[in-house]
């Protein structure tokens, strides 16, 4: 039975897929729809396609009854976007759809009010508290995702912050490599070109061609159907050039995550994203690269990993898994109700 009173729709727009989840006003999924972001056919087709989910939906939940009463649309998409203007910046993984007025554009062809957000802040809403940080009573995270491309959300003292065009956060775009690989940004050694799901193809389609390397990843790497990086994390558990493939992405994400300790002294860091689901594979040489390149977290290394500790930064794998980006797009037309400017820590608990 759906409560058809104060429903919201969440959005997750991925480089790869595209999901739009309806919710209650408790945050329980009603129903979720996914479908092929085809990106050739451009922002316009995508925005079209979503309208269509969202007016299945609508139709369904309101047959034989009263119509649903949707408080309004969020949608959470890779960045960097102008918050300020709900237009999109220069996106690696969406070529094409630089400059699109993506807000704009999905509220008029949905009528509805549309709320506008980086993926990365809309996973961090949620994962804050809803996932890893709900027991923690902290105000201040960073969640990094690893997907597609690498996205980060920043919330320092109970606030998504933004910087000044809601640009902020950017750490996917951190230089980890100077004069490494090019980067669809335009600059180079970028952390994304080496911690994302496209940056562990690029790692081990290198190590395939390496003296070293297995058999069984050289045929991976060549097979004439191409290979996912869900195939080198399954070969990964028993090939020894695969698992060098994950220990190179987590030094590089341990090198951003450094970076991040040494700028912000968080204390709480969490790993989401579809890679996220490889955990056990790259962890370990994260952590090394923690500690080798942040004099802040060894100042205070924890003594363990896998429990948060007073004082020390507690870096986890997210909890709410691939849904946690669906839901904190799903939070932001409640908490534009409220007329919450930014994601205020005393409120959410108020509407969820």
């Amino acid at each position: 039975m759906v409560d058809h009173q104060q429903l919201t729709f969440g959005i997750d727009l991925g480089g790869t897929s595209t999901r739009v989840g309806l919710y209650d006003a408790s945050m329980q999924l009603i129903d979720c729809r996914s479908m092929i972001t085809r990106v050739s056919a451009g922002p316009q087709s995508c925005v079209e396609e979503i309208a269509e989910g969202i007016d299945s939906m609508n139709r369904e939940y309101s047959a034989g009854g009263a119509p649903i009463e949707v408080l309004g649309i969020g949608i959470g998409s890779p960045g960097p976007i102008n918050l300020r203007t709900g237009v999109l910046g220069l996106l690696p993984n969406l070529p094409g759809w630089n400059n699109f007025p993506l807000r704009d554009a999905l509220a008029t062809v949905t009528k509805m009010p549309v709320l506008l957000e980086s993926d990365a802040n809309a996973a961090a809403i949620a994962e804050w508290k809803l996932g890893a940080g709900q027991s923690t009573n902290l105000d201040s995270m960073a969640m990094i995702t690893l997907g597609t491309g690498v996205g980060s959300g920043l919330i320092f003292g109970g606030r998504v912050w933004h910087g000044m065009f809601g640009m902020g956060g950017e750490v996917g775009h951190a230089t980890v490599v100077p004069e490494g690989l090019l980067c669809g940004c335009g600059s180079r050694g970028c952390l994304e070109m080496y911690a994302s799901a496209n940056g562990l193809l690029r790692l081990a389609a290198a190590a395939a061609d390496s003296n070293d390397a297995t058999p069984e990843l050289k045929a991976l790497v060549t097979r004439s159907q191409g290979f996912t990086s869900l195939d080198v994390a399954e070969l990964a558990w028993n090939d020894p050039s695969a698992q060098r493939v994950f220990h190179c992405l987590g030094h590089f994400l341990g090198i951003g995550i450094a970076n991040l300790i040494n700028i912000l002294d968080l204390p709480l860091i969490v790993v989401g994203g579809g890679m996220a689901c490889s955990w056990n594979l790259f962890a370990p040489a994260m952590f090394r690269a923690v500690r080798d390149y942040s004099l802040v977290y060894r100042l205070a290394t924890p003594t363990q990993v896998d429990v948060r500790e007073q004082d020390r930064t507690f870096i986890c794998p997210a909890v709410l898994g691939p849904s946690a980006g669906l839901l904190g797009a799903a939070l932001l037309p409640r908490l534009a109700v409220l007329n919450v400017q930014s994601v205020n820590a005393s409120l959410i608990p108020e509407i969820i």
